[in-house]
């Protein structure tokens, strides 16, 4: 498919292009034309370390501001390349996430370098997907790519799709919204069956179920990670230096965190950097009820007050290894922020100074007896025992948060769904004094269903003195039980978190989160293409050797 007109009833229009930018179309070898704009200095125009963004959002667009940002590293010294990814908004070609990124970004980077104004050196930056976009032109090895920030992304994200994995329905949502057309296409709300249901949404089901279909496919079978790197995965032989950064509230926090992991082995482990706030996937930091929060994502006051958190440390960072100036980057290896607490600086993340505390989940004849429900103690219960529910597809658990990606806007208070029946807690003692939750975070279950397979979901939460619940990690697994009993080891991700007094820490175990995760049918149906669903038991065991324990890295005194 390709396209460049200008708006239609499929796909929002571009903005009008910036008048400070220079507006290209850059042909590429397979004549396919990427709509690229160039941003110089007005004080120096030539030999100049060049910043690169390659995006699916609108480059000029309001959302991702990229005129503003151009500006701000114009003032700064680089020039400033911006670019809609292929058959986005301006651009032509064929629409399929991931999979041209790696060459689009190579011949891309070939332009520039040839161009009066280059110096020869290029830095990329950027969030979510135009994160994706800098580990794809790192996997291409283009030498004129010195450095990368990437921020609240990961090189594999695309894993989130596997079918081995629960699905999060806003990914799905974001393809849709993101590659069915060269816009975004507006009002489309993924269904509970996202590729059987489809077909109930006449309008744009021709557009979305292939999609969808061989983005499921070819994750299954490992096709779609060798076509989006076609000289294998970046990050475990990563030879650039890499500025990542990150929130703990963002939804590819795992993905990101797992880059981390990888390079620490790579040939460029010294020349990796990491930051992690107290936020979420669009930056909108931990705040307490009732503190506004600025938006500068619809707020041009807020922009300019923002733009310098978002870009004076990587601005420091591209000097260094674009401009040869080392004195603008000197800087910890880790730095992170505790929430509810204050920044802090490390050589490793994880760190090196927590120890591992296991919290045991007993008394479970009380997990569906309220908000509070069994209880989590360092010891476990000396015999087995087990607590039951029925999941019903048709009535799954709400998830609360209106947007998955900006959860911070208004996180919100969980404690009215724990008192329902198929929602099992257990909370701990309030606390004395503080401690810190710094580092990776798991639970391990033994879990049993009348169905051949189920969804183990998972949510941590702080508990305030007044029973407000406020999630601080989640996650989910998928469990095989057609053979009986099965052992889930379920990551939640990793955090830096304070637990002040007072505060009391709570698991909520589910087997459904609508419609952050897709509904489990609760038979042997793959659930993508499930024409039928039924109730299914679904039983939790606890105490002994197969009592489910919880998994955390902890600074200070667990009282």
């Amino acid at each position: 498919m390709s396209t460049t007109s200008t708006g239609s009833r499929w796909g929002s229009a571009p903005a009008p292009i910036d008048a400070r930018a220079d507006a290209t179309m850059l042909r590429l070898r397979d004549g396919v034309r990427l709509a690229t704009d160039v941003y110089l200095p007005e004080s120096q125009r030539r030999d100049l370390p060049t910043v690169l963004v390659r995006l699916p959002y609108d480059k000029c667009g309001r959302y991702t501001f990229m005129p503003a940002v151009a500006a701000y590293l114009n003032a700064h010294g680089f020039a400033a390349v911006v670019q809609d990814v292929r058959g986005k908004f301006r651009s032509e070609g064929e629409r399929f996430p991931f999979v041209n990124e790696a060459a689009d970004g190579h011949q891309t980077i070939d332009w520039i370098v040839s161009q009066p104004w280059s110096d020869g050196t290029v830095g990329m930056l950027g969030d979510s997907y135009y994160g994706f976009t800098q580990w794809a032109a790192v996997s291409s090895g283009h030498p004129a790519l010195r450095a990368i920030v990437p921020r609240v992304t990961g090189s594999r994200f695309m894993d989130m799709f596997s079918p081995d994995v629960v699905p999060k329905l806003p990914l799905y949502e974001w393809v849709l919204h993101t590659f069915t057309t060269f816009g975004m296409l507006d009002g489309a709300v993924l269904p509970a069956k996202p590729v059987a249901g489809l077909d109930s949404l006449p309008e744009y089901a021709a557009h979305m179920a292939p999609l969808l279909e061989d983005l499921v496919r070819s994750c299954g079978d490992g096709t779609l990670l060798r076509r989006a790197f076609p000289a294998g995965p970046p990050a475990p032989a990563m030879k650039l230096p890499a500025l990542h950064m990150g929130g703990w509230w963002d939804n590819l926090q795992r993905s990101q965190l797992d880059d981390w992991r990888w390079v620490g082995s790579s040939p460029a482990a010294a020349h990796q950097f990491l930051r992690m706030n107290a936020t979420d996937h669009e930056d909108f930091e931990l705040r307490e009820d009732g503190v506004p929060h600025e938006d500068h994502e619809v707020d041009d006051d807020a922009l300019v007050r923002y733009l310098p958190r978002m870009l004076d440390e990587p601005i420091r960072f591209l000097d260094h290894y674009l401009s040869g100036r080392p004195g603008r980057w000197r800087a910890p290896r880790v730095r992170y922020r505790i929430a509810n607490a204050e920044w802090q600086i490390a050589d490793r993340w994880p760190v090196g100074d927590a120890g591992l505390v296991e919290l045991h989940l007993t008394e479970g004849e009380r997990a569906l007896s309220g908000a509070d429900g069994g209880a989590l103690r360092t010891r476990a219960d000396g015999t087995g025992s087990h607590v039951s529910w029925t999941h019903d597809p048709l009535n799954p658990v709400p998830y609360l948060v209106d947007v998955e990606w900006s959860q911070l806007s208004g996180l919100p208070d969980e404690q009215v769904i724990h008192s329902r029946d198929d929602v099992a807690t257990f909370t701990g003692d309030a606390q004395d004094a503080p401690f810190d939750v710094v580092g990776p975070v798991e639970v391990e279950l033994t879990v049993e269903a009348t169905a051949p397979s189920t969804h183990v979901i998972v949510r941590l939460l702080d508990v305030y003195p007044s029973g407000r619940a406020r999630m601080v990690l989640e996650g989910a697994e998928i469990a095989s039980t057609g053979a009986g009993p099965a052992r889930v080891r379920v990551r939640l991700g990793d955090t830096a978190y304070r637990v002040r007094p007072g505060h009391r820490l709570r698991l909520a175990i589910s087997s459904s989160c609508f419609p952050l995760y897709l509904v489990h049918p609760g038979n042997g149906e793959d659930p993508w293409h499930a024409s039928s669903s039924r109730q299914a038991r679904q039983t939790l065991h606890l105490g002994g050797s197969d009592g489910g324990v919880l998994r955390l890295p902890i600074r200070g005194r667990l009282g």
